[in-house]
């Protein structure tokens, strides 16, 4: 019933697209309210219908409009018309206007059509919207729920969701933080603990979690984060943990009471998108044009001591999930076989005179371009770490975990702010910097980082 329901949204929306597109030529061609020729906008409507009807409905797909959207409030869902109706309408002048330079067609046809795209494109997904509502109300619609807590919160959201049949919740359940007191719900319907959460998303049947726990429960909120990243999970919290959620927030209402939507992203669709392509043909550029270079580097390296070229070795990633990094051997062979992982000394005595080098310049990194094709790292977000030392981290630093729910990156904020980890004390201050990128990534962010990363490339002078 969810693929009839988006497939109506997706019908809906088409007609939208080729009323707006014919709407907008009669008023311009053949209502007489403008000047000029009657029969040219009729060519162009049945000329570019069938395209823009292509073009429309995967601009909205790519903006994720085709979600289920019953419980949206009015202005979540004009935004979610606003945004892309408005850049496809750029786009789309853009490339009428460089395909035929010539072509007169007037201002008047470009706002009258983006006019009506903004009016059609809303009046369907409202009808959508209200279909949603009606099926979700006989059970044909539903999204499956784990409530975090288990006192008189808890109890109280639950009734108000089971008595509003339309928002199609169906709540498996509850979660019991530690130390949360008295249980206001049926001992039968606690799936479990915090720690038994992760178990419970591995599943996949769980879409939303909603969390109804005090504020003062850090801990519990923050072990919330990583599993549910991981699973793609939604997070909704009260509105008393704003204070520890501030700028991870995103306003939404069940039943009219103010929830709060826990995002670890902070870009738009748009903005990951762009930095994903944008990483991904850099990392393939800078590969391929400087193949002489890198080649260079790995025979100096293969020249300077004994043992491979690359070193290959586990990180963790986005969501807890360990991958393979590489790097430019920088090291004697077999550093760690009598030691175990350890941290780097600023003169440690493994390092060799190209790997001090390599290290300084930040070359022996180039590697972990093919982890940026692969999708597994990006160019710019924080450093991953060993999933030892992630372990270890956990205990001193219980917020440590919110540095996973991003992906990480071969430079950062905090490399070019500060130098490699020389022990578990310095990642106090990279952690503030990580934080903060995490908290104000933008595009223009990771221009700035990547601007300063090729400075201390070029000129060695890197914190180190």
């Amino acid at each position: 019933m969810r693929k009839t329901a988006i497939a109506t949204g997706v019908f809906l929306d088409a007609v939208a697209v080729v009323g707006a597109l014919i709407l907008a030529v009669w008023l311009k061609f053949g209502s007489g309210l403008f000047p000029g020729p009657s029969s040219l906008g009729w060519n162009v409507t049945s000329a570019g219908a069938a395209v823009s009807v292509l073009f429309w409905l995967g601009l909205f797909s790519a903006s994720a409009c085709y979600t289920l959207h019953w419980d949206r409030s009015w202005t979540d869902e004009l935004r979610l018309v606003v945004r892309p109706v408005t850049f496809g309408t750029l786009v789309l002048t853009a490339l009428t206007f460089a395909a035929n330079p010539g072509i007169s067609l007037g201002r008047w046809i470009i706002v009258l059509y983006y006019l009506m795209l903004l009016v059609l494109v809303f009046c369907a997904r409202s009808i959508s919207r209200l279909l949603e509502r009606r099926l979700a109300k006989r059970g044909l619609l539903h999204r499956t729920a784990v409530v975090i807590g288990t006192g008189p919160e808890a109890a109280r959201l639950v009734e108000e969701l089971e008595d509003s049949p339309n928002l199609g919740y169906r709540i498996e359940g509850f979660v019991e933080p530690a130390g949360s007191g008295a249980r206001a719900v049926q001992d039968s319907r606690v799936l479990g603990s915090i720690s038994d959460l992760e178990e419970l998303l591995r599943s996949g049947k769980i879409e939303e979690l909603l969390v109804t726990i005090a504020s003062n429960f850090h801990q519990d909120i923050l072990s919330l984060l990583l599993p549910a990243t991981s699973a793609g999970v939604r997070v909704k919290v009260l509105p008393d943990l704003f204070d520890i959620i501030a700028g991870h927030i995103h306003n939404t209402q069940i039943l009219g009471q103010q929830l709060m939507e826990l995002l670890p992203e902070r870009l738009s669709f748009w903005q990951r998108t762009a930095k994903a392509v944008m990483e991904r043909c850099l990392a393939f550029v800078v590969l391929l044009a400087g193949l002489p270079v890198w080649l260079a580097v790995a025979a100096v390296v293969r020249m300077d001591t004994p043992g491979p070229v690359f070193y290959r070795q586990e990180r963790m990633g986005k969501g807890g999930k360990i991958f393979r990094i590489f790097k430019f051997r920088s090291m004697v062979r077999d550093a760690e076989k009598h030691t175990g992982p350890v941290w780097a000394g600023r003169d440690d005595p493994r390092i060799t005179r190209v790997g001090a080098v390599l290290r300084r310049t930040r070359l022996d990194e180039i590697p972990q371009l093919l982890n940026v094709l692969t999708g597994e790292m990006s160019l710019v977000g924080p450093r991953p770490e060993r999933p030892s030392f992630v372990e270890e981290l956990r205990k001193v630093y219980p917020f440590y975990d919110k540095r996973l729910t991003v992906k990480p990156g071969i430079t950062g904020w905090a490399q070019v702010k500060l130098g490699y980890d020389t022990s578990i004390e310095d990642v106090a201050e990279k952690l503030k910097l990580d934080f903060y990128y995490i908290e104000n990534m933008s595009l223009f962010l990771d221009l700035e980082i990547l601007a300063r990363t090729l400075v201390v490339v070029l000129t060695g002078r890197g914190a180190h």
